[in-house]
């Protein structure tokens, strides 16, 4: 059992830590609206492990229809293999607690030192969640990479998954396969280059979802919109279209996120600080209408931003201990969710 100057065990300081730690993990969650929703709408999934995350995905339909003139043909029984296999990797990462001998020896007493290190976990569990939001999100924190993102836009990076490219060219992978000649595969996309939100907006919302619901996967919530992250702008435009209609979702009856969002459809709307909308390649992202049934992240359940503990720093006048996470964003329907773009003004 380590003990450094102020005679708290490394045991009994991990303990200080876990004790609250779902409290502070749900409180951070709330700052993220993707981490947020899905978990309160239960769509994180949980896993043990595995070389790969392998995800079935429909591509096909499984049987052939016979048309019955006089009642006494013969069925066609022929069978075709309507599925395939989405795999995706694995993001392990790390984010140290890092507290030395010299801090140690300046915060006097056994209290100090717990609440410096209450406030070194809550930091470093901040940090982690807001970099894994962002490569969500945006797709822009570049050792985070395996992980995935929803940004689709990305110049060189074959793999995000909302593409701003009409149905039948988007030409990301998904997991490993083909999108542009599946139609669940291909997301909604609509871009408002042209004209202003106030003109095309709301239509273009509306449309989206009529799309998105008409390729909807087997089961779930059909084509329902559990989340759309806005940017910014599109955001304060959304909310100056409903005028005196504007309408609030409480998160208590909701369940969805910690915080007041706007209603859109059936699902909420919240604004997203992570959104790209650097206009690169001319496009800036103003909404991701997401159906959380179709993408979900996956987390390993010992990795599900996690605190492991202080040890003692070998070599070092000081302890660590570490925040892990380890999951992948992944996809098995993305007709169901769609990209609006240039909805800036």
């Amino acid at each position: 059992m380590g003990i450094t100057l102020t005679g708290i065990s490394n045991d009994m300081l991990s303990t200080t830590i876990y004790d609250i730690e779902d409290e502070v993990s749900e409180a951070l969650f709330q700052t993220t609206p993707f981490l947020s929703v899905s978990r309160k709408l239960k769509k994180i999934k949980e896993f043990n492990g595995g070389f790969k995350i392998v995800v079935p995905v429909e591509v096909d339909e499984s049987s052939v229809e016979t048309v019955l003139t006089s009642g006494w043909e013969a069925l066609n029984m022929s069978v075709k293999d309507a599925t395939d296999q989405a795999e995706y990797d694995w993001l392990r990462v790390a984010m140290p607690v890092l507290i030395s001998g010299r801090e140690e020896a300046m915060n006097s007493g056994d209290k100090a030192i717990i609440d410096l290190a209450e406030v070194r976990f809550k930091n470093s569990l901040s940090a982690l969640m807001r970099k894994v939001n962002k490569e969500i999100v945006g797709g822009t924190t570049s050792n985070l990479g395996a992980l995935g993102t929803l940004n689709g836009t990305l110049t060189g990076r074959t793999t995000g998954f909302l593409q701003n490219q009409v149905l039948g060219s988007q030409t990301n992978n998904m997991g490993g396969l083909a999108r542009s000649s599946v139609v669940g595969l291909n997301n909604q996309w609509y871009d408002g280059v042209a004209g202003t939100f106030a003109n095309f907006g709301m239509k273009a919302m509306y449309e989206l979802e009529a799309e998105a619901s008409t390729v909807s996967p087997s089961g779930g919530d059909g084509g329902r919109f559990h989340l759309t992250l806005a940017s910014m702008t599109a955001y304060t435009l959304y909310r100056n279209e409903l005028f005196a209609k504007e309408r609030y979702i409480d998160a208590k009856t909701l369940d969805s996120a910690g915080v007041q969002s706007l209603a859109f459809s059936s699902g909420v709307i919240m604004p997203e600080r992570e959104m790209d909308v650097s206009g690169v390649a001319a496009t800036k992202t103003s909404m991701m209408m997401l159906n959380l049934d179709g993408i979900q992240l996956h987390i390993h359940k010992d990795a599900d931003f996690s605190f492991t503990g202080f040890e003692n720093v070998t070599g070092y006048d000081g302890r660590y201990g570490k925040v892990l996470f380890m999951g992948g964003l992944v996809a098995n329907h993305l007709g169901s969710s769609a990209l609006l773009t240039n909805m800036e003004a």
